[in-house]
């Protein structure tokens, strides 16, 4: 909440400005006020209120006085000015003067409440951390980064001390949802057309209930979590919510939005599928298909299921290691929905089976070059081995054989190295911040793009711009 001081010389005036607004759902609560100006100086300086309501013409010292003496002070409350006279000298006076607002006795609500989200507006843009920060302090996790979580929310509007629960929503292509301007909520993108929302728990009840009767189109790429209380939970929280946003890739009915999340043994939610004939196989894949329809399983579980197809294949001498998906994000990305997922994986079991692998002419040592000037040129976009593969007319496996033997790396290996290199770059010389550089580099989570980079470089991305002699986030508390 934003801290507000009044003065006036009528307490009457005070108390009627009081019960004018709304204040608490404006993201305000009035925290003292004073019946005079030389009063008001001394407690302003202890209080740094955010915005001082002050009536222009008073006692002694008027508005503009005691505004011109906490300037000199080095106080930088937003200020607006007060007056039962409606003259235009004054107010022009007031505004050349830095006054945030203008208002007339009696208060209009409509007006007031102007100038506040006005000044919410500004005051938000100056106090909320940059999102990469932001970022930076969930995945860090510390007892420092707790604290300055909950500060950020309180900027917010949010109560992050532990009073009240609080619910993650998160959503997946798609862009920012428009959350009603007096539901307050801490926004921050965590990757392309990738959003997280704060909020408290009964405004995503609430939200939720605005638009239960919309569609299932509607509903698609948006999830939430069980309810939370500390930031420090913020990081399984997110899990959660990601984990429901991708309902639409599993489900074959509307998303279950409303329903309790059930976590299930990612280790054991399903046997590694057994050696057997190609009918075998198929039948094994279709159980499967229809435990994920019926919500049984999730997409973590289809990321695991692919990969474990995908390993059984180079088990039986398939080249396939650049076939290996990392993330949620490359999964949704790679297919249409997990039905696609499950036709793609019988038709790779049935080329092995039956020895077909359907590969088009020899390229050159040109036609290879040229696959590499588009990769080195485009490896910023969602750039896959089958992507690479139909745009050159090549077989995937083909491709792959071609990486080990003319570059001894895998695709992959090749592809992560560009991406790490030019983020190194990026981090070490620029002041861009990391989330930004993971959209830059092609990486569509924040949290996965961390990940990949601490395990090339050895250190997070904060970590290792900092060490280059950047500014590091976690500045000295104000």
């Amino acid at each position: 909440m934003y801290k507000v001081f009044i003065v006036d010389d009528e307490e009457l005036v005070i108390e009627s400005l009081k019960a004018s607004v709304d204040w608490k759902g404006c993201g305000y609560e009035v925290v003292g006020y004073a019946q005079s100006g030389e009063e008001a100086v001394e407690v302003v300086k202890q209080i740094q209120p955010d915005v001082v309501f002050s009536d222009i013409r008073m006692p002694g010292m008027n508005g503009l006085e005691l505004k011109k003496r906490l300037d000199d002070a080095g106080i930088s409350s937003k200020f607006i000015i007060v007056s039962g006279l409606a003259e235009f000298a004054l107010a022009q006076k007031a505004i050349q003067n830095g006054i945030s607002g203008y208002c007339l006795k009696p208060f209009d609500e409509m007006e007031l409440m102007g100038y506040l989200k006005k000044i919410k507006r500004e005051l938000d843009a100056r106090r909320l951390l940059p999102e990469g920060e932001i970022l930076d302090l969930i995945e860090s996790g510390t007892p420092e980064a707790n604290s300055r979580l909950r500060r950020e929310l309180a900027f917010a509007g949010i109560d992050g001390s532990g009073k009240d629960d609080l619910r993650i929503m998160l959503t997946v292509r798609r862009d920012r949802l428009p959350i009603h301007e007096q539901t307050p909520c801490l926004t921050v993108r965590i990757g392309y057309r990738k959003f997280i929302y704060v909020m408290a728990d009964r405004d995503a009840a609430q939200f939720m209930s605005n638009f239960s009767s919309e569609s299932r189109e509607f509903w698609k790429g948006i999830g939430f979590s069980e309810q939370v209380v500390e930031p420090a939970e913020f990081t399984q929280a997110i899990q959660e919510a990601e984990l429901q946003a991708y309902q639409y890739f599993t489900l074959a009915e509307t998303p279950a939005w409303k329903e309790k999340w059930k976590p299930h043994d990612l280790k054991s939610a399903f046997a590694v599928l057994a050696e057997g004939n190609d009918q075998a196989i198929h039948t094994q894949l279709d159980s499967f298909l229809f435990m994920f329809q019926s919500g049984l399983l999730n997409i973590r579980h289809a990321l695991l299921l692919y990969n474990d197809c995908i390993s059984q294949l180079s088990r039986k001498g398939k080249e396939s290691d650049d076939f290996y998906l990392y993330s949620l994000e490359q999964l949704a990305d790679q297919f249409k929905d997990v039905s696609d997922m499950i036709q793609y994986l019988k038709r790779l079991f049935r080329e092995e089976q039956n020895d077909q692998q359907h590969v088009s002419i020899q390229p050159g040592r040109s036609t290879f070059s040229a696959m590499l000037e588009y990769i080195n040129e485009h490896f910023s976009e969602d750039i896959t081995i089958l992507g690479i593969s139909k745009r050159f007319n090549l077989n995937p496996n083909y491709i792959s054989q071609l990486f080990r033997k003319e570059l001894d790396k895998t695709f992959t290996e090749y592809m992560t190295g560009l991406r790490m290199s030019r983020a190194s770059e990026l981090l070490k010389t620029t002041s861009i911040p990391i989330n930004e550089i993971a959209d830059q580099v092609g990486y569509r989570d924040y949290f996965y793009f961390s990940k990949m980079f601490k395990k090339m470089m050895g250190v997070p991305p904060r970590t290792y711009r900092f060490d280059q002699g950047q500014n590091g986030f976690f500045p000295a508390p104000e």
